[in-house]
This record gives C-alpha cells, structure tokens and sequence, in this order.
C-alpha cells in the first residue's frame, strides 16, 4: 500500500496536471457541483505544482532554488496581504490566503508549463 501511494505522489509532482485532473473527476462524482470541484483541484493541485517547478528547476539547472521559491511565496503573501488592506481597510486572512493560494496556480503552473518546453527544447538542442 505504502508503494502505491509513494508511486502516486510521485506522478502528481511529476505531472502536476494529473492531480488536477484526478481531483476534480473524483470532485466531481462526490460533490456533484462543477464549480466546487474545480475550485478543490486548484487547491489541492497547487502544492504539485510548486514542487513540480522546484524539481524541473532542478533537472534543467542541477541547483535547488526550493529556498528561493518558499521566500518568494512568504514575500508574495505579504504583498497579497498589504494590497487588500489597502484596498478593504481590514484584513481577513480567509479570503486573502483563497486570493494568494489561486494566484500561485496560475503563476506556478505557467512556470511548469514553460520549464517543460524549456527543458525540453534545450535537451533537443544539446543532443542534435
């Protein structure tokens, strides 16, 4: 059992998109709302994601910048949380983290996205 979830968590941050999908099928038959699922597998995909970048960086670069990426994410939420006090007078760290949380999948799954055509146009050209 412990080999198939090793195996299982080992694709997800290989291949962030197949939590997502998986997620939101599975979302989809217990929840039976569209909406809500999608929303869940954002959330639950996103943490895939940012490991997935940090482990593309790795293989393309040969360097851990895991480091760099927890202190863009802290940086990143204190400029969430300054621009909606700015914006609403009062914080509400709900909504705040929901806001960050969704922003880091579109930036982190951009980031995979563009990594792996990255990698894999710099690994054509090296082997041609």
């Amino acid at each position: 059992m412990s080999d198939f979830v090793s195996v299982l968590f080992a694709t997800f941050v290989t291949v962030p998109i197949a939590a997502f999908i998986l997620v939101y099928m599975l979302g989809r038959k217990v929840l039976k709302r569209k909406k809500k699922s999608f929303h869940l597998a954002v959330n639950v995909s996103t943490i895939f994601f940012i490991l997935s970048v940090h482990f593309l960086i790795m293989t393309i670069w040969g360097t851990s910048y895991l480091w760099m990426i927890i202190i863009f994410l802290l940086l990143l939420k204190v400029l969430f949380m300054i621009g909606y006090w700015w914006k609403k007078q009062d914080v509400h760290i709900t909504p705040v983290f929901r806001l960050f949380w969704r922003f880091n999948f579109l930036l982190f799954s951009f980031a995979y996205f563009s990594l792996l055509i990255y990698g894999f146009v710099m690994r054509t050209i090296e082997n041609l």
